[in-house]
């Protein structure tokens, strides 16, 4: 933990910033092209998309109340980050191959599981490793690293179907910042033990 006297946010704080701005960046650029996909190719419907969100919301919901209770035990937030991170690396360019709706329901779950075991195990990390004098500033310059990267992803979603790229590809495209993400979250692990 960064002394007392110090008024700069901590190395970790900032690593785990980045990490979510990159993190964020990735999702952007697939969770608004998501109805487009599912409606079009896959000949999806409305229920679909419905059913697509309710039960992406609710294994993060519960999944954030286990990670919880599993991040105040000594050495479990860095393993949990990790992972959450790594789940959504490693699944939501894969959503780019699906051949129908479930598929994509199903992909999306698992890309939920990993947020839900990543947040709050992440904010864990992120008080332990501030000063309380500094935790607001430490989680107002988390959550701004997190709306820019969302937004940007956006745009970058917007970029390539204005270009007419197709949605698969973006989608696919969405691997190269999640791609840093995962290995900032690496370097943030190590960083965080020497803090």
């Amino acid at each position: 933990m960064a002394e007392s006297g110090e008024t700069s946010l901590p190395r970790g704080v900032k690593g785990l910033s980045a990490v979510s701005l990159f993190n964020d960046f990735a999702s952007e650029m697939v969770y608004p092209v998501l109805p487009a996909f599912v409606m079009g190719p896959l000949g999806g419907s409305a229920v679909a998309l419905g059913g697509l969100d309710g039960a992406a919301d609710l294994t993060a919901a519960v999944l954030r109340w286990v990670s919880g209770r599993l991040a105040d035990r000594p050495g479990w937030a860095k393993p949990l980050i990790l992972i959450g991170y790594g789940t959504a690396v490693l699944i939501r360019p894969v959503i780019a191959v699906a051949q129908a709706a479930w598929q994509v329901i199903g992909f999306r779950v698992i890309d939920r599981v990993g947020k839900g075991l990543r947040s709050p195990a992440r904010d864990a990390m992120i008080v332990s490793l501030t000063p309380e004098k500094l935790r607001g500033r430490a989680f107002g310059f988390h959550r701004a690293a997190d709306h820019l990267g969302a937004v940007l992803g956006s745009l970058a979603a917007w970029a390539l179907l204005s270009a007419r790229v197709d949605v698969r590809r973006v989608i696919g495209w969405s691997a190269v910042p999640r791609q840093q993400s995962t290995v900032n979250s690496q370097r943030e692990e190590g960083a965080g033990k020497t803090q």
